[in-house]
């Protein structure tokens, strides 16, 4: 086994060298930024802080109970219960309506039931601009949705609704939204009860926010409102202590959710660009909440001193933030502090275009590469039904597309001629396709077309080969379909076996099972050549199993891979028997005997070939066990016969042979067995008679 390697995707290697180039390079733009503002003022800021503090925990807890109590009022209507169904649309809207106009900080209320649907009402401010030029609202308009159906058929259906009540036409269109998976609704459905959730995005704006739950009376959904954070930021910019400090309002998982806004940039003195202390500040949240404490400590960012003070809010609904300040000692001349910034700006921003060239340009080809290796692995697994070429602006990617395309279209004809289990196996075990075989029990197939020298004299070569192409695909699609291995086509005939090179323990099974469906499918082309005024072919099988050595025959440059043994000249011999008797399948008494409780067999004839001395058994698959009713009454006369003509009871056996050609009318067996019992009562029972046919011919 070759040893694993380590290797990199070709994207991460890009982005390592971008890393080491750009990283001392952008560093070093921060340091320089950093170092070029002046000191700052320090200015006390404990009770500004407090203030916001206070103001912050109002809009958290206060404003959002309000909200809950009233969720939870309507979550005990019986409009909003799960059982009610579609029916109390209407008045479950008309209520969120009502709760939207009590509650402008709320920019959506709606419900989620167990089922998938949704039915939501929500200011035009929920959701995103390009939804919004869509409805085209009108001022204090409310947007209606409800989201319904499974699968493919699920929609949502989108109007707007003015303050007088009228309904704008109705836009529909799939979605696959659900409200079971949304963070309220999980988030309701865990706590049993009212439960805030981590700020996250909401499904249809995108903006940030907080949404609050409330699961319905008796279950079965969950009624949900959503708390714009907008709301929240516009609060903390009315609290700035300075023109340049930064407040900040944290979930308390560490994450920031809400920033106040930079200065005016017409103020003296501003402090546009605050990107580095916001990241301080963030930092210190992140540390003060790691520590689950307070900071108030000064802290030097570049060349800026700042006060930095951090203090948790009261927890609400099972959620805590964290309020943070970063207020600056010392203010720099705005000229001298702005030119930098901008900068440290540039700088940033050239960094983030050429990590981002990088990145696009490492993808683009990391996929072509992940392409081609992901079309390769299934070519090597013998997979050849991805036949679209892998398409690059890069030469070299483009002619190893069209190199992998030439092998893709060379392995599929190649395929045509060796049996994909072979192939599997000479690719799992290299060393197997050496010269030699293994000595195995197989099942072997041989059929071969009845009257085929006078089919082949009359007919164009052309059109002899295009009939027996379509032959050969009828016959060899049974018997790969039943885990057989085709070995050859010799003219007319196949050669088949079963067990080898994959092991089968159910081969004979399978074997029969093929032969007759073959068989079959060989009827219905010829009976559709018929109709259509063209010769069909008719076709004979012989079946037998026994041991046989299987494996790579030949020479060293050219091998085949085949068996070698009697069982293939008895199951050839099998097939020419059918002419005897007038029979289509003929196998031998080993094949019968191993799957009498699946088959309905016919025990044909005791036979000893030209040219031997042992007796065979053969016999005729009728068809798989449960057609057994089907032939049981023919089988009995034929039983009856046979067991007679094994008697001498010449005259009994035809009377019952004839039984059986009145069931089955053109019966060849039967045909045949009567004219021996017409010989023998002519001539006499030949002397030591027991029932076995001596053949005088192949």
């Amino acid at each position: 086994m070759t040893p694993a390697r380590l290797s990199v995707p070709f994207s991460l290697t890009i982005l390592t060298l971008m890393a080491l180039v750009l990283t001392p390079l952008s560093s070093a733009l921060l340091w320089l930024g950093w170092r070029s503002v002046d000191t700052l003022e320090e200015r006390s800021a404990d009770d500004r802080v407090s203030q916001l503090e206070k103001a912050v925990e109002q809009f958290l807890t206060e404003g959002l109970r309000v909200v809950i109590y009233v969720g939870l009022t309507l979550a005990d209507s019986p409009s909003f219960a799960a059982h009610e169904g579609p029916a109390a649309d209407d008045e479950r809207r008309r209520q969120l309506v009502a709760m939207l106009g009590r509650h402008p900080a709320v920019a959506a209320a709606f419900v989620g039931y167990a089922d998938g649907r949704f039915v939501f009402a929500g200011h035009p401010e929920a959701f995103s601009p390009t939804e919004r030029s869509d409805f085209d609202s009108a001022r204090n308009s409310i947007v209606m949705r409800v989201v319904d159906g499974a699968g493919p058929a699920r929609h949502q259906v989108t109007w707007v609704q003015a303050p007088d009540g009228t309904r704008s036409g109705e836009y529909r269109q799939p979605t696959s939204y659900d409200p079971r998976v949304r963070p309220w609704y999980i988030a309701a459905e865990k706590a049993g009860g009212a439960a805030l959730t981590a700020p996250y995005r909401f499904a249809w704006s995108k903006h940030a926010g907080i949404s609050a739950g409330v699961p319905l009376l008796g279950g079965g959904g969950v009624i949900g409102f959503d708390y714009r954070l907008e709301t929240l930021s516009q609060l903390v910019t009315s609290y700035k202590i300075t023109p340049n400090a930064i407040i900040m309002v944290s979930h308390g998982q560490g994450a920031v959710e809400v920033e106040s806004e930079g200065c005016l940039r017409t103020l003296l003195n501003c402090l546009a660009d605050d990107a580095d202390v916001r990241a301080a500040l963030k930092r210190v949240i992140r540390e003060a909440i790691e520590k689950g404490q307070g900071v108030d400590r000064q802290l030097l960012v570049g060349d800026l001193l700042y006060r930095i003070v951090v203090r948790r809010v009261p927890e609400a609904l099972g959620q805590s933030f964290v309020v943070a300040a970063a207020v600056p000692v010392a203010e720099l001349a705005a000229n001298s502090r702005t030119l930098l910034e901008r900068a440290a700006g540039a700088a940033a921003i050239a960094v983030a275009f050429a990590i981002m060239g990088a990145l696009a340009a490492s993808l683009l080809v990391s996929r072509s590469m992940s392409r081609i290796a992901a079309k390769t692995e299934r070519i090597r697994n013998l997979d050849f039904s991805d036949r679209a070429p892998v398409t690059s602006r890069i030469s070299e990617i483009v002619r190893l597309s069209d190199a992998i395309e030439r092998m893709r279209e060379g392995l599929e004809v190649f395929g045509r001629y060796v049996s994909k289990d072979l192939v599997h196996q000479i690719m799992r075990s290299p060393q197997s396709t050496g010269v030699g075989g293994a000595r195995r029990e197989v099942t072997v197939m041989f059929t071969d077309i009845e009257g085929f020298s006078l089919i082949s004299e009359t007919m164009e070569p052309e059109l002899l080969t295009r009939r027996l192409s379509r032959y050969f695909d009828a016959l060899g699609t049974q018997i790969s379909a039943n885990h057989g291995t085709i070995d050859k086509y010799i003219g007319d005939s196949i050669m088949a076996f079963w067990n080898a090179p994959e092991p089968d323990p159910d081969h004979i099974a399978n074997a029969c099972r093929a032969a007759l469906q073959a068989a079959a499918a060989g009827r219905r082309l010829a009976a559709k050549w018929r109709q259509r005024g063209w010769p069909g072919f008719r076709t004979r099988f012989g079946l037998h199993t026994g041991p046989a050595v299987v494996g790579n025959v030949g020479a060293r440059e050219r091998i085949n891979y085949t068996l070698v043994g009697a069982v293939a000249n008895q199951a050839s011999r099998l097939e020419g028997l059918n002419k005897v008797y007038g029979t289509e399948l003929l196998a031998s008494g080993e094949v019968a005997d191993a799957t009498a409780a699946r088959f309905v067999w016919r025990h044909i004839d005791r036979v000893v070939a030209v040219g031997t001395t042992e007796a065979h058994d053969i016999h005729e698959p009728l068809g798989e066990i449960d057609v057994a009713a089907e032939h049981a009454e023919m089988l009995t006369q034929w039983n009856a016969g046979r067991a007679a003509y094994a008697d001498g009871k010449f005259g009994t056996a035809i009377i019952c042979f004839n039984a059986v050609t009145a069931l089955r009318p053109g019966d060849g067996p039967s045909r045949i067995f009567v004219e021996r019992c017409t010989e023998f009562l002519r001539v006499g029972t030949p002397d030591g008679w027991d029932g076995t046919w001596h053949l005088d011919k192949k």
